[in-house]
């Protein structure tokens, strides 16, 4: 499973702004990409957070895929805290 719960911009630079999204998944790419150790990145639930910065698309797998940096987290609260310490100007569509 894998959704896209929230969708927003943030300026990036100057007058540029960027797409960010939080989705909400139930395995950890980065693990089953080989990138990560141990065990994978989820909460007691099974599920993990996650912003992508950028344009996004589903890729051969029909997977979010985003040109930008993803950052995991292991609460909804925890990715929305930091995307809106992080980011300029930061407005959610929903």
């Amino acid at each position: 499973m894998q959704k896209i719960i929230k969708e927003g911009s943030w300026r990036y630079s100057g007058t540029h702004f960027e797409k960010v999204i939080v989705v909400e998944q139930d395995w950890d790419q980065f693990y089953e990409e080989g990138y990560g150790e141990g065990e994978p990145y989820l909460n007691s639930a099974g599920i993990v957070y996650y912003l992508h910065f950028g344009d996004y698309w589903l890729n051969e797998f029909g997977n979010i895929s985003s040109r930008g940096v993803t950052v995991p987290f292991l609460s909804f609260n925890e990715a929305m805290k930091h995307a809106e310490n992080e980011l300029s100007e930061l407005k959610w569509n929903n």
